[in-house]
């Protein structure tokens, strides 16, 4: 989030919901074409993930194929994030460095990923024997894992290719057209080394990059209120005093939090976009309790009706209308009730 906000502030476009679908040479450039626009580029980056050989595939032969590995997880409350000090690894297979256990950043306990080659490119579905092969691995690690404090499971794609290890190159087949693809663990780790590698690679192929005077490598601060010591909380408090409404109380995050996160470059337009910048819904109850505040405040900051406001993909909807058309005097508090959509929150 930082670096796309850091990109974002010193003039990169970034174009949300635009799915790629052609790609095609046109006067030395290439135009791009998505139901929502063209653009035209000199040089294209392809780092699409478990799509990469797809991409690749609009402008050249097929070179590499890309295979999804699904990984599924289980997220403990922070009440068992000091079983362990380290990340603990098994020795790793074929498949990957197999079940791990760690306490996360934020003080969660973490136990995962199972490793499991399948076909559909999207999907982030659970299954309960994977689950409980997790589960069952873990146990070899230690007996003490509280698994009855689990608070979310979950699963993720690693983009697996064929060459076994990192495509990055500049396609043979199309001048210009570079392609950053199977980028599997370590590849977050390995993310900043791969962008400058890469931006070595454009510079040779357009004879030199020149550096901009310009550039702001700084990104303005954010403000973990819950981070901070008392006199400082309180500064903020009486400064805005949003920062004295606490939306989400597992993990004590902000109105003027939130409020922020929404307003930035490249600011959060989704629930989930919130969630995974200032942590709101993170907690034990899963947003259970702050996800219906979270959605009015998406739907008041961006001038939208709050049907508008989804989870996360385009059509991850949350409410759909009203319950009853009575108005408000159908109700005693006067809140205006809504329909459960696919996040299941109830007005």
């Amino acid at each position: 989030m930082a670096a796309a906000e850091n990109a974002a502030d010193n003039g990169v476009e970034v174009r949300l919901n635009f799915p790629v679908e052609a790609i095609e040479r046109d006067n030395g450039c290439y135009r791009i074409t998505s139901p929502n626009g063209q653009i035209r580029a000199e040089q294209v980056i392809n780092c699409a993930g478990v799509f990469a050989d797809r991409i690749h595939q609009m402008v050249a032969p097929p070179t590499f194929h890309i295979t999804p590995r699904k990984g599924q997880y289980f997220v403990l409350d922070k009440t068992a994030g000091q079983l362990v000090n380290h990340v603990i690894f098994q020795c790793p297979t074929e498949l990957g460095k197999g079940v791990l256990v760690t306490r996360s950043v934020h003080g969660n306990l973490l136990v995962g990923p199972d490793s499991v080659e399948i076909e559909d490119r999207e999907d982030l579905r659970t299954a309960r024997d994977r689950l409980d092969f997790v589960r069952r691995s873990a146990g070899k690690i230690s007996k003490n894992i509280p698994f009855g404090q689990v608070i979310r499971s979950f699963s993720g794609l690693r983009a697996t290719p064929n060459t076994k290890d990192f495509i990055i190159e500049e396609c043979g087949e199309a001048t210009g057209f570079f392609d950053v693809a199977g980028i599997e663990s370590p590849g977050l780790t390995a993310a900043p080394a791969i962008a400058h590698y890469v931006r070595d690679l454009l510079s040779r192929r357009r004879g030199g990059l020149e550096e901009r005077g310009d550039f702001n490598p700084r990104r303005r601060p954010v403000i973990r209120f819950i981070d901070l010591p008392e006199q400082r909380k309180n500064q903020l408090v009486r400064k805005d005093p949003r920062f004295g409404r606490i939306i989400c109380r597992c993990e004590s995050v902000t109105e003027a939090e939130i409020v922020d996160a929404i307003h930035r470059n490249v600011g959060a337009t989704t629930l989930d976009g919130v969630k995974k910048r200032v942590r709101p819904g993170m907690g034990r109850c899963q947003g259970g309790f702050c996800g219906p505040q979270v959605l009015e405040i998406l739907a008041r900051e961006l001038g939208k009706d709050p049907t508008e406001i989804v989870k996360n993909e385009v059509d991850s909807y949350i409410l759909t209308g009203p319950t009853k058309f009575g108005g408000e005097k159908d109700r005693p508090d006067g809140a205006d009730p809504s329909v459960v959509g696919k996040a299941g929150f109830h007005g």
